[in-house]
């Protein structure tokens, strides 16, 4: 018997504007920003290959079912700390649309993406957490759009979506107790390479030497959601 699929209810939230201040030092900064057309279609180009690429990459193992993709155009107008001078986009900073379109129990998971000026200091290019009261029992994610101009230089432009989604599988996993062993930390990967044929990516390489070589992490994702990774 085949085992059950793995399904992930999921919301991309995106906020098209941002108009936010913080304090840095003694002063005070702004970042303003508007998705405009073409940005929002780099980015709708690509989320929109984030469910297949899961589907494909975990042969079948995890769905995003469904993927529901929401604009909204009230401006983020608040950050929340991550820890000293870094920000990022925090489920609070989206309550009011989170207690509209993800109230408790319509989705497990919830990717918020939002364009910046370049200018914030943050606490990555992707910030996850598991799930969570604060974001209404799902994951949440938060990634910013900046790079969306290269979106469409990139084998898999879709793979840093699925890492931030990834980030949460895993706080899943380790509150059931599964160990790295079983499901390596994501980050993780120095000294790893895959238990399949030499004859696929990554070719008999280590996951870091494949990526400096082609630019994806793509065999790193397919083998974490298959339980192919060789033990290092």
């Amino acid at each position: 018997m085949a085992a059950p699929i793995t399904v992930w209810r999921t919301l991309a939230l995106v906020y098209r504007r941002l108009d936010v201040s913080w304090r840095d030092g003694l002063k005070r900064r702004t970042a303003r920003h508007e998705m405009g057309a073409e940005e929002v279609a780099a980015l709708r180009g690509v989320l929109d290959g984030v469910p297949g690429a899961v589907v494909e990459w975990s042969e079948g193992n995890a769905s995003l079912e469904p993927f529901d993709v929401k604009l909204t155009d009230r401006p983020l107008t608040t950050m929340t700390l991550s820890g000293p001078g870094r920000w990022w986009i925090a489920p609070d900073d989206c309550r009011q649309e989170l207690d509209v379109l993800a109230p408790e129990g319509r989705y497990d998971s919830i990717i918020v993406i939002w364009g910046s000026d370049g200018a914030i200091p943050l606490c990555g290019w992707g910030c996850s957490i598991g799930p969570s009261r604060a974001a209404n029992g799902a994951g949440f994610s938060s990634i910013v759009n900046d790079a969306w101009r290269g979106y469409g230089q990139r084998l898999h432009p879709e793979e840093g979506f699925v890492h931030e989604w990834l980030h949460q599988v895993e706080a899943v996993y380790r509150e059931l107790g599964v160990d790295g062993v079983r499901f390596p930390t994501l980050h993780e990967v120095e000294g790893r390479t895959s238990c399949r044929s030499t004859d696929l990516p990554p070719f008999g390489a280590f996951y870091p030497e494949y990526e400096r070589q082609t630019g994806t992490w793509q065999p790193w994702y397919r083998d974490l959601m298959t339980g192919t990774v060789r033990p290092p």
